[in-house]
């Protein structure tokens, strides 16, 4: 059971590390789309 707890535990920091990260994406994405209609 313990091993279950730390399975889903590292899985669920894995996702928030993944989340945060396709975050920023996103947002260094949005920044490009707003710079090519300004020209």
């Amino acid at each position: 059971m313990e091993n279950i707890v730390k399975t889903v535990e590292k899985f669920l920091a894995f996702s928030d590390e993944k989340l945060e990260e396709l975050l920023q994406k996103n947002q260094a994405l949005r920044q490009e789309k707003n710079i090519e209609r300004k020209d």
